[in-house]
């Protein structure tokens, strides 16, 4: 497995850096292996809501990143967020984008390199949902 680790900076906003550095480090199977920081920021896609129904929830103030798990591959990424608020309290959901670092982010994604993800669409879901192959070493997708 190769692992990769890299600080985001203020301002950063935390999917499209994620989508960039999957572009980027050619991650053909990647997870989160770790991510930790603060956002001032976040925009959420909560669960149980699907198509034209989609909960999405934006929250304006200084959260620490508690949690933060998921795939990432060239087709796209699936990515949990948990987040504490200054009381405590945890809010959390599919990370999307507008979550923007306040302090730090620092994050570590391992690659898989026996593995390659694809999402193709799901019809039942009307998402790319997880594909998972054997890489081959002439597979350049």
């Amino acid at each position: 497995m190769r692992t990769l680790a890299f600080r985001l900076t203020p301002g950063t906003d935390l999917k499209a850096e994620l989508a960039r550095l999957t572009e980027t480090q050619g991650l053909r199977a990647g997870c989160i292996l770790s991510g930790v920081g603060s956002l001032s920021r976040a925009r959420l896609r909560m669960a149980g809501a699907a198509g034209e129904a989609e909960d999405f929830r934006t929250f304006v103030e200084p959260m620490e990143i508690v949690s933060l798990a998921g795939t990432l591959g060239p087709d796209g990424m699936h990515v949990h967020i948990s987040l504490a608020r200054g009381d405590g309290a945890c809010i959390g959901g599919h990370l999307v984008s507008g979550c923007i670092v306040n302090t730090t982010a620092e994050l570590v994604i391992g690659e898989l390199d026996e593995l390659a993800f694809r999402r193709p669409l799901d019809p039942a879901t009307g998402h790319g949902e997880l594909s998972v192959k054997p890489r081959r070493s002439d597979d350049e997708s």
